[in-house]
């Protein structure tokens, strides 16, 4: 049967979605996968439609989603699924609608040996379009006008440290500050998403914003610690 890759980030700050459940078709891919969790990649049917179904973790199969879309994967390529936004009736500010986005050009590996890929995410659903700007190393704008919902493509980066100001589209405001040290992530491809929100008490005192890190083997995101602005 041919194959591609495929990892699952869950990134919705809902607490209705604290843990969901994730169906291919009649088969339970991933149980009881939790906010700020990441699966490995995996192998996924190629070539052939198919239904992921996102559900509550006390599913007992599809017919339980609350969030189901036909994808077809291109064999041997490899993807990177995030799951964000709210699903909740009310409580949430703005109530951006729960999807999946999908990332058709992941990867598992540095595609430069030596150095780290790194794919940006926006999943904030209350922050505004920003930039990212490297204030330590002197790279200066990575990412330029990052709407939530947009993949920055990967960045290729030697494994040191840096600091990432989160600033307003019109770069006159810096929103938050971040250290992200890769330096021990040589050879690697990671994804960074923002997470939470800017305001959490127009949004049910959920989880505050935060850059995370999905590492390729999965599990917990690492959150990267949060620096005062103007610190490089």
């Amino acid at each position: 049967m041919p194959t591609a890759r495929v990892q699952f980030i869950h990134n919705s700050a809902d607490a209705a979605n604290e843990y969901v459940d994730v169906w291919i078709d009649n088969l339970l891919m991933y149980d009881d996968i939790k906010f700020r969790e990441a699966s490995p990649f995996n192998d996924a049917p190629a070539g052939t439609p198919f239904d992921i179904t996102i559900a509550p973790r006390t599913s007992l199969g599809p017919s339980d989603g609350f969030w189901s879309k036909s994808f077809t994967l291109t064999e041997d390529e490899t993807y990177v699924l995030i799951a964000d936004g709210i699903v909740s009736p009310s409580g949430y500010d703005p109530a951006t609608p729960f999807d999946v986005y999908v990332y058709d050009m992941g990867r598992e590996a540095a595609s430069t040996s030596g150095k780290t890929d790194v794919l940006v995410f926006h999943g904030s659903t209350d922050a505004p379009t920003v930039d990212v700007v490297e204030v330590k190393a002197g790279a200066g704008t990575i990412v330029d006008d990052a709407s939530y919902g947009d993949f920055a493509g990967y960045l290729t980066v030697d494994p040191a440290e840096y600091s990432l100001q989160i600033r307003t589209a019109d770069n006159m405001t810096t929103v938050a500050q971040f250290g992200a040290d890769v330096s021990g992530l040589a050879d690697n491809a990671i994804t960074i998403v923002a997470s939470g929100f800017l305001n959490p008490a127009n949004n049910s005192n959920g989880p505050a914003f935060g850059l995370y890190v999905a590492l390729p083997a999965g599990g917990e995101l690492v959150p990267l610690p949060v620096f005062e602005a103007g610190m490089a």
